[in-house]
């Protein structure tokens, strides 16, 4: 029977090296600057060459850590699997692991995700979620558990954040339309109660205001039937209003698979985008550059969004400060909009 091969120490990697155990240490631990480059290297050739690794249970029990952390997403989406790359790529080099739970747009799965995260030991938590319940923030603040939000307003100074300036962003793409010609812009949404929505229907509306263009509620389509649906419910609802909607020479929708669904609808209804109706999208997905036409979209760099709410957990977890971030966010010309050809 072949030997078990013994799990290689830093006693093994100072005997290897030639280095004491507090230099190996040092280097494994990030810490310290008394140590030169040559020396970094050398015992990093023999972390990599012994298949070193960390044992985390004595890890934690020396620095009170577990070294993982959750990260809680309303729904399993090309948005949030960019914002968790960014989230995983910053633990890692931090070395820390995560957990991914979604909570599938249910309030009460929410809460049974919290509850389980806070039944284990984890070192703090990164809430992406479009349904964030204010009590869940306060069970996890009576627990001390460090907890960063992305993407949702928390009126609660105490707690981190990570957003855009959505209602800017909002105003400057109608204004872009504006600026294009169109006075009959639309607006489809979920309910503004969700995540930031309200933010951008403010910036909306700000911009027909400030442009003197009137309001106009029978094109502001926002229906509880897109909660928590990606692509079904928004075509079958372009069908049911296509009169409605084809009144309008442009389009607002405030997610790209959204804005995907009511193309599809238009355009099997004889629709021509952008000769009929312009279309903005929002969220700056990967596929809106790949549509026929392209989807003119508002971009979050959300890798970026992700990797530094990791970093601000990481301040947390540490004992340091973590104030709230907004991040730039872009309006991306695509082929979805053009002049009206129309006079509305």
């Amino acid at each position: 029977m072949d030997e078990i091969k013994k799990r290689a120490t830093i006693k093994d990697i100072a005997e290897y090296t030639g280095f004491s155990i507090a230099t190996v240490s040092r280097v494994l631990n990030k810490k310290g600057l008394f140590y030169s480059d040559k020396t970094f290297e050398k015992i990093q050739k023999a972390i990599k060459e012994m298949d070193y690794h960390p044992d985390a249970i004595a890890r934690g029990l020396k620095t009170q850590k577990t070294f993982n952390i959750a990260f809680l997403e309303p729904w399993i989406s090309d948005f949030y699997s960019e914002v968790f790359s960014g989230v995983q790529d910053a633990a890692n080099k931090a070395g820390y692991s995560v957990a991914n739970f979604s909570s599938n747009y249910s309030t009460e799965q929410e809460n049974r995700i919290i509850n389980t995260i806070l039944s284990n030991r984890i070192d703090g938590i990164i809430i992406s979620s479009a349904i964030l319940d204010k009590q869940n923030l306060v069970k996890i603040r009576e627990q001390k558990v460090p907890v960063v939000a992305i993407e949702k307003i928390v009126n609660d100074s105490l707690i981190s954040c990570i957003t855009i300036k959505n209602r800017e962003i909002s105003k400057s793409a109608i204004e872009y339309l504006i600026n294009l010609g169109h006075k009959k812009i639309g607006f489809i949404s979920e309910p503004l109660d969700i995540g930031n929505l309200r933010n951008r229907f403010i910036g909306y509306k700000e911009a027909l205001s400030d442009n003197g263009l009137t309001l106009d509620e029978t094109i502001v389509f926002i229906d509880n039937a897109f909660k928590g649906q990606r692509y079904l419910a928004y075509y079958d609802f372009t069908k049911k209003n296509l009169e409605k909607i084809k009144s309008c020479t442009a389009l607002f929708i405030t997610s790209d698979e959204a804005a995907l669904a009511v193309m599809k609808a238009l355009s099997d209804a004889g629709i021509n985008i952008p000769d009929d109706i312009s279309i903005v999208g929002f969220d700056g997905l990967d596929m809106s550059k790949y549509l026929i036409p392209s989807i003119t979209t508002i971009v979050q760099p959300r890798y970026e969004m992700g990797f530094k709410a990791m970093e601000l957990l990481l301040d947390l977890i540490d004992g340091k400060d973590a104030p709230s971030i907004e991040f730039k966010a872009e309006l991306l010309i695509g082929g979805s909009t053009a002049k009206p050809k129309k006079n509305v």
